[in-house]
């Protein structure tokens, strides 16, 4: 709110010009932008480490299934309560499905079935690659500009993956992990290609749908579902569900609509930090030292491809 001016007679009738007043910030609105990529780290870092727990008592991909699922009633609902318009995603709906697919369905799928046989953060860590490789191959699929300090951050979260990721793991976590980060990259860079001027809540709602579609199909064929409700189950649902994936991905939409991508992404700056944090108090992981170099190293590579020049000026 600007200050305003206004005037008043004096004694002798000539208006005075009374003096601006200023205007009033609220201390909340000043904070959000720099809290809300904290909160959105902390939930999807945390989501990590419920899978974990709840993945002793039901299948992977049947956990995903049902998670999305519930996530795009959620997300449908949310966004029509906001009244947040549709128009665009009805024009796009088959790529929104396609990079909701991918994005949704075969990363986290493939990433739940590596969490049975791996730690929860050395695959927050592999997750923590994505924005970094997106950034990357943008350069090359989609004529994007990159800087020298750019490339360096790339290499440095290529090395902390390296480094973060067990190397006694089986070959097929591996590749579990790999089909992971190949569904949330690929899945990025095509919605970005092709369902880039969709509003986020929309798109969002949309895209959990061809998730689910994913993770249904990924349940059909490839595994043998199974389910056994405990309350160690239903807690770890629920905060994947409610607070991952319909209160993070507000949080995340929010940003994006907001504040810009540059905002958003700033989040997975210290998701393997906190997935390392809450891994050990919650469910006692431990880290071994080159893990924590590893750590380090993408962290600082995620925000060195995201930082803009003139941040480094």
């Amino acid at each position: 709110m600007r200050g305003a001016k206004g005037s008043r007679p004096n004694h002798e009738g000539r208006a005075i010009a009374l003096p601006a007043i200023p205007a009033i910030q609220i201390p909340g609105f000043i904070v959000l932008p720099a809290i809300l990529p904290f909160v959105f780290a902390i939930l999807w870092a945390s989501s990590y480490v419920a899978a974990k727990a709840g993945l002793a008592d039901i299948s992977p991909y049947a956990f995903v299934a049902i998670r999305l699922v519930i996530a795009a009633a959620a997300a449908f609902a949310l966004a029509l309560a906001l009244k947040r318009p549709f128009g665009p995603a009805r024009r796009r709906w088959p790529h929104l499905l396609i990079g909701g697919a991918l994005v949704h369905g075969l990363a986290l799928a493939t990433a739940h079935k590596a969490l049975i046989s791996v730690a929860a953060t050395p695959t927050a860590l592999v997750h923590a690659f994505h924005p970094i490789m997106t950034a990357a191959l943008g350069v090359f699929l989609l004529g994007e500009r990159f800087a020298w300090w750019q490339w360096l951050g790339v290499a440095l979260g290529l090395v902390g993956v390296v480094l973060g990721v067990p190397h006694d793991a089986d070959y097929s976590i591996m590749m579990l992990l790999g089909l992971s980060l190949f569904g949330l990259t690929g899945g990025s860079l095509y919605l970005k290609k092709f369902a880039a001027d969709v509003p986020p809540f929309a798109a969002t709602a949309v895209q959990l749908i061809g998730g689910a579609l994913m993770a249904i199909f990924m349940t059909a064929f490839f595994e043998t579902p199974h389910v056994h409700w405990t309350a160690n189950l239903a807690v770890a649902m629920t905060w994947n569900v409610l607070f991952m994936s319909v209160g993070g991905m507000a949080i995340y939409n929010v940003m994006m609509d907001r504040y810009g991508a540059a905002k958003a992404a700033s989040g997975f700056f210290i998701v393997p930090g906190a997935s390392a944090l809450i891994a050990w108090a919650l469910i006692d992981e431990h880290l071994r030292p080159v893990a924590l170099i590893g750590l380090a190293a993408s962290t600082l590579g995620v925000v060195l491809v995201w930082r803009r020049p003139r941040q480094l000026i």
